[in-house]
């Protein structure tokens, strides 16, 4: 048995992502959209991480203590990857190290944000299980990497470790360490049925009708109070005349504005969430006619920049980077400020998810709303 206790300096940085080492913890943030929703597709590998110099064997544990703000992370290992603390919409939780499937596999890897969490991941040669603060969550006997005729040649040059975290999450890695094995890691079932995997809002149940107060009762209480908060100042826009629509289970609470062609939306996780404000395209028909009823997002910024320019600055940064999908994707949006170019998808604003990325929705709103009766004082 070899333990490596991981000197948190040695990881090294590949792509848009931003590291710093103090109080003996290691800080990560990324600064492009990285590519979580298709991990079956090749080319949209995750493409901004960290990683450590060297290779591992199995049978080995991962152990690590950490801590994200919002949603999610992302432990990638060979070829698979294992998602924690991702909203309940995301499908694709984990997959396997030697033969990715790509296809839906769930797993209850929920973690509860800004709270340092305890993570065991254990690969032995015929069992596998993830540990999250001492309880099982993931148990199996039926991996791919353990029939697969390439997994001995792989295993003995070594598996990479990688780690990732969306755009917009701040992650904070206290302790990691990888031990390998001669024979096994020990690993001991609990026997017990599995949690259940989270894949909608709880607090609706199946065939209810969603209510507004009950869809954001899990949030921390700052959180539902400024949802409410939100809603008490969109319905107050009578310019916009914005409509409210909550998803049949819950998971997203939606506000369009259709005579300006821009919504705002709230996605829901149980006491998790993630918002943004987009400038939508209307799907009606066959794709060659779709087409955004408007867009003025590069004219928002623009008027930002001169009175506000730092937070022009950070809603330009804050836009949902293009990951390229598609080949011909219609949802690409190109945005300039000043000398700045970025490919944006679906016109997506994205917003931290603390009080002051509400704030950011208002402020950006209210600009969006001092266009609107400037162009409309002009044509009068």
């Amino acid at each position: 048995m070899i333990k490596h206790k991981i000197e948190l300096d040695r990881f090294i940085l590949k792509g848009q992502v931003v590291c710093e080492c103090r109080d003996h913890m290691l800080y990560v943030t990324t600064n492009h959209a990285i590519p979580t929703q298709r991990f079956d597709a090749e080319h949209l590998s995750i493409n901004s991480y960290i990683y450590l110099p060297d290779k591992y064997k199995l049978p080995l544990r991962i152990d690590m203590t950490v801590k994200i703000d919002a949603p999610g992370l992302y432990l990638l290992f060979g070829k698979g990857h294992i998602n924690l603390g991702t909203l309940c919409s995301d499908n694709r939780r984990i997959d396997d190290i030697v033969s990715p499937t790509g296809k839906t596999m769930n797993y209850h890897n929920h973690i509860d944000m800004n709270e340092f969490t305890d993570i065991s991941v254990s690969y032995n040669l015929k069992e596998m299980q993830i540990m999250i603060n001492g309880e099982e969550r993931y148990y199996s006997k039926k991996e791919r990497y353990m029939k697969s005729p390439a997994f001995s040649e792989m295993n003995q040059d070594g598996f990479e470790l990688k780690i990732a975290c969306d755009k917009l999450v701040n992650l904070c890695i206290k302790l990691l360490s990888i031990t390998e094995y001669d024979d096994t890691c020990g690993i001991i079932p609990s026997g017990v049925e599995l949690p259940a995997a989270i894949t909608k809002n709880d607090v609706v149940a199946p065939g209810e009708k969603p209510i507004f107060e009950k869809c954001i009762s899990l949030l921390t209480e700052q959180i539902h109070n400024e949802i409410v908060k939100m809603d008490e100042y969109l319905k107050s826009l009578k310019t916009f005349k914005f409509k409210r629509q909550i998803e049949k289970n819950g998971n997203k609470i939606t506000y369009v504005a259709s005579d300006y062609g821009f919504s705002y939306a709230i996605y829901l996780s149980n006491d998790i969430f993630d918002h943004s404000l987009q400038w939508y395209l209307i799907t009606n028909g066959k794709s060659e006619t779709w087409h955004r009823k408007a867009d003025r997002m590069e004219e928002v910024l623009n008027r930002l920049a001169n009175t506000s320019p730092n937070f022009a600055e950070r809603m330009f940064y804050s836009l949902e980077d293009c990951v390229g999908c598609y080949k011909d994707c219609l949802a690409k949006t190109q945005y300039r400020l000043h000398e700045k170019h970025k490919t944006v998808c679906h016109g997506k604003l994205k917003f931290r998810m603390n009080a002051s990325g509400f704030e950011d929705v208002r402020a950006f709103i209210e600009e969006i709303n001092r266009l609107v009766c400037c162009s409309s004082a002009l044509q009068g």
